[in-house]
């Protein structure tokens, strides 16, 4: 046992950084049987941490109750509310030019109909009044945002639900609560500043030079410093794939906005496209966090400063956005020698699918399947190296897929999105046999965490389908399609009526008094989800955190810091 690694360094705090930390000092020391691994986070004093609204996806749930973190405490502290999907506005265009929307929702009904893809039977025959879009015949989620209504009942404890959701969170104040978590089950944190990084003859990292207090040896240590990568791109020089050639935008502003009617909260997040990039909208509990993310090929940043703030409106009057580099792609290698970048110093792809939390969380899951001893066995970093760069270029052919399917013809921003930038062959090959055969998520397959269900609604709501007669529509017909739509209409009855007002679902999940919302609910049944029993943050709870193919039913989020800094964050 004397190659056992005794000390985990990790430097950079944010999201990144105490995330990590957190999810180490829980796993690793939930047992007694062996000496204790000691986690320390060493954090610059001079960084300032800002505070964005970020979203998530709905692996992040899971993410929270298996590190016995209290969801009330969670929803207090971090200004929280709930999130059932995201809504695209102006991606598309109609026949007559105007702007379309729809949702990719956290929840599908996707069930085989006559043991065919019921997609074919709406792209067959269409949806009944009501639910002319197809997200509207294959997801409840679309009917609660609609009547902005909450995942989970006023009864409901931390982690129950009716609904798949995800979170919008106030990113500083959520780094700060894993902060506070991490540090109460045993994280040594060193507020210091990383002078100088030593290697030994192997090239390893073997101490780090601290402004205040010297010399410090390591034994594995974690990048979280951001897009600098202080140690894996500065010191160890990572090679990094610029992901240029297939994503446009490389700039983002940033600003914080009111609520102008909170009463109305919507269980979403609003991604609205532009004419060289789109816009989030991210509703906390306080405030609504929002940006423009766009290319500067397109727009300088005065430019997208006024089209931005014309678009808020009356909102953006005073508000005053920061620029934020974005720099978009991957490292060649996360885990180089002894050292693992976690965060966006192993790599970056835009916050449309809000997707830089759950890479986070599974970049330590990956981690801890493969945890060395000081020797380093090779095969790991390697086994490492490819499951994230699959991750990584999986979730990036996802958000490929809404700028490749955009059909507008009012800006040479999306003419250049459509018809000049590179389609992986990974993408390529998937969207060639959508021409054949409808998107369907089987037994055979495997993602990380876009099914081929997102790739079905997104694909579908961007008339990509429109003109193709596939195949196995031969095999279908119209009275079962018909029967399914009734049933979709019952079952879609029962859920709703469960639902409380999402407003009035936050004031009493915060443990407020309540001030009572006539309630606009109807009904489903049915999806009665993950309600694990959790401890209180320090509990002992034993719990499966999984592999790292954690998925939810869907996605979203992201935020970021400033253009020195940006270490451990993660941008919306």
């Amino acid at each position: 046992m004397g190659d056992q690694i005794d000390e985990i360094t990790i430097v950079g705090g944010g999201t990144a950084g105490w995330l990590t930390a957190a999810f180490l000092v829980r796993y690793m020391n939930l047992r007694s049987e062996e000496k204790p691994t000691k986690i320390t986070l060493i954090e610059s004093p001079n960084v300032p941490t800002i505070g964005v609204g970020e979203a998530t996806v709905p692996t992040m749930v899971s993410l929270l109750a298996s590190l016995g973190i209290s969801e009330k405490e969670f929803f207090k502290r971090c200004n929280t509310t709930f999130k059932l999907g995201v809504r695209f506005t102006n991606w598309n265009h109609d026949a007559n030019g105007q702007a379309t929307s729809f949702y990719h929702p956290f929840e599908t009904t996707d069930s085989q109909l006559a043991g065919q893809n019921p997609a074919y039977h709406f792209h067959k025959y269409g949806g009944p009044p009501g639910r002319e879009n197809i997200d509207q015949c294959f997801s409840v989620c679309v009917a609660a945002i609609e009547k902005k209504l909450g995942p989970k009942g006023l009864d409901h404890g931390d982690y129950e639900k009716h609904l798949n959701y995800a979170y919008h969170l106030d990113a500083g104040r959520f780094a700060e609560f894993l902060k506070e978590v991490s540090i109460e089950r045993g994280v040594n944190h060193v507020l210091d500043d990383v002078d100088d990084v030593e290697q030994d003859d192997r090239g390893f990292i073997s101490a780090l030079q601290l402004q205040r207090q010297g010399r410090r040896p390591v034994e594995l240590v974690i990048d979280c410093t951001g897009f600098r990568g202080v140690i894996i791109n500065q010191v160890l020089k990572v090679p990094f794939h610029d992901y240029s050639k297939y994503l446009l935008n490389n700039r983002a502003l940033a600003v914080q906005i009111p609520h102008r009617d909170l009463e109305n909260i919507e269980p979403c997040t609003t991604s609205t496209a532009l004419g060289a990039g789109w816009v989030w909208r991210v509703p906390l509990y306080n405030r609504i966090g929002t940006g423009y993310v766009f290319s500067n090929n397109f727009r300088t940043d005065e430019e997208a400063t006024v089209e931005f703030l014309s678009h808020l409106g009356e909102d953006g009057k005073d508000a005053e956005p920061r620029a934020i580099p974005i720099r978009v792609g991957r490292l060649d290698r996360a885990w180089e020698k002894n050292c693992v970048a976690i965060g966006l110093s192993a790599g970056f792809i835009e916050p449309l699918e809000s997707t830089a939390i759950y890479m986070i969380d599974n970049f330590v899951k990956l981690l801890m399947v493969n945890f060395p001893d000081k020797n380093f066995a090779p095969g790991l970093a390697k086994r490492f190296n490819d499951d994230t760069e699959r991750m990584m270029e999986d979730i990036r052919d996802f958000i490929i897929l809404h700028y490749c399917a955009n059909n507008r013809q009012d800006s040479e921003y999306w003419r250049v999105a459509r018809e000049e930038m590179v389609i992986p062959d990974s993408l390529r090959t998937r969207l060639d046999d959508f021409k054949h055969t409808m998107p369907v998520t089987t037994d055979f397959d495997r993602s990380f965490l876009f099914e081929n269900s997102s790739y079905l609604l997104v694909l579908g709501s961007k008339g990509y389908f429109d003109g193709v007669k596939f195949p196995a529509e031969r095999f279908i017909s119209k009275p079962d399609w018909d029967r399914r739509m009734a049933e979709t209409d019952v079952h879609e009855n029962r859920i709703l009526s469960k639902l409380p007002n999402h407003y009035e679902l936050l004031r009493s999940f915060r443990g407020e008094t309540p001030e009572p919302i006539a309630s606009t609910g109807v009904s489903f049944g049915g999806f009665q989800g993950y309600q694990p029993t959790v401890g209180t943050p320090g509990s002992q709870a034993t719990v499966n955190f999984g592999t790292a193919a954690m998925k939810p039913t869907i996605k979203f989020a992201k935020k970021d810091k400033d253009d020195e800094d940006l270490s451990g964050s993660n941008i919306l």
